[in-house]
């Protein structure tokens, strides 16, 4: 997944809460590397979690929201509600009813 402007911007909203250098930051988003609370499961989970559906349609298109939206990542999503959307929503996703 390619690393646009909008991602790099949402990433930086989300994690407003972090003292991370950027380049650490752009690395876990790639899957390159990991810190002692961040990785890039936890960061998919976050970026699910603080942003509204349309925005990261629009950061992400389907191919990359497919990339994003997976049974690890949705596991980490503590509520049970939630998850059980974002699994609705991959299934949609991948066509499977």
């Amino acid at each position: 997944m390619k690393l646009t402007p909008e991602i790099k911007k949402e990433l930086k909203r989300i994690l407003w809460d972090y003292s991370i250098d950027e380049q650490v930051l752009w690395a876990i988003f790639e899957g390159k590397t990991t810190t002692f609370s961040l990785t890039q499961e936890k960061l998919y989970t976050r970026l699910l979690l603080s942003t509204p559906w349309y925005r990261l349609l629009d950061c992400f298109d389907i191919t990359g929201l497919k990339e994003i939206l997976t049974d690890q990542v949705i596991s980490l999503i503590w509520i049970k509600d939630i998850r059980e959307k974002f699994m609705y929503a991959k299934k949609s996703l991948y066509g499977i009813s």
